[in-house]
């Protein structure tokens, strides 16, 4: 298999185990399972394209564009990472279109589980998408809002008590707490919430389980990308969450390089 084009990311599929498939900006997709325990090699032309406004471009912000759309698209306004500081119920927004449909929708306040328990937010039509991107073991709902800002708070909230990131070393490396665990956090944090927050709890909710596409774990984990090796090849031995999995703990994050210009064979 022999294929090119500029990388988005990993789309994904909930089978057990995962389906992944690389997905470029031409709208194409390849299946990737099948690559797994084979010889796979990828190569960056050294071309990056914004993935906005299609300029070619030297050096990308925000994974895939150049900087003037960083700063003016709506995909990288700052209540992406911190949907707390969303302004859209107030129709302040980059974009209000965009905003009604990925801002002022319902939205999860979550509960994920590698090797231990943390609090995320995403779109419910992100469900279970996000999740999988973050390499998720196991999640349970905490609650559903009305917009992205009702869910940042709740999140900023219950960063008191849990994380609010994945320890992707962790994960790659499959360290996993007790499976009882999830579900005793949720319980906890529930308590922990305010009456106006507490309204907003799933009543019953069950935890969704994720199986990964990966042959080997790694013990020692050796972040490479494509701006420093231009070509990497290796043995595939799996991925979770958005990384390709290489024999010897190698590990590749696609997503950090929407936009590349690349070559993938296997």
């Amino acid at each position: 298999m022999e294929i090119e084009g500029v990388l988005i990311k990993m789309y994904s599929e909930y089978k057990s185990p995962v389906l992944y498939s690389l997905a470029f900006a031409d709208n194409s997709h390849t299946p990737l399972n099948e690559a797994i325990g084979k010889h796979f090699s990828i190569q960056f032309t050294g071309e990056i394209i914004c993935l906005s406004c299609s300029k070619k471009i030297k050096k990308s912000y925000g994974q895939g564009y150049c900087y003037p759309c960083f700063i003016s698209v709506p995909e990288t306004e700052e209540c992406v990472l911190r949907p707390e500081l969303c302004r859209a119920h107030e129709g302040i927004a980059r974009n209000m279109e965009w905003a009604q449909n990925h801002c002022l929708q319902e939205h999860v306040v979550y509960l994920a589980e590698t090797s231990t328990v943390k609090v995320g937010v995403t779109r419910g039509t992100q469900v279970p998408t996000r999740w999988i991107d973050q390499g998720a073991r196991r999640v349970v709902e905490l609650a559903r809002t009305s917009n992205r800002y009702e869910a940042g708070c709740m999140e900023v909230f219950l960063k008191k008590y849990l994380m609010d990131k994945t320890n992707w070393r962790d994960m790659l490396s499959n360290k996993e707490a007790s499976p009882q665990l999830l579900e005793r956090t949720r319980n906890e944090v529930v308590d922990l919430l305010p009456d106006e927050m507490r309204k907003l709890v799933v009543e019953q909710a069950s935890v969704l389980e994720f199986e990964y596409p990966v042959n080997h774990y790694p013990t020692k984990i050796t972040s490479i990308g494509l701006d420093k090796q231009a070509f990497i090849e290796g043995q595939l031995e799996g991925i979770r969450g958005q990384y390709l999995i290489f024999a010897g703990g190698k590990v590749l994050n696609i997503r950090s390089h929407s936009g590349y210009f690349v070559k993938v064979s296997w």
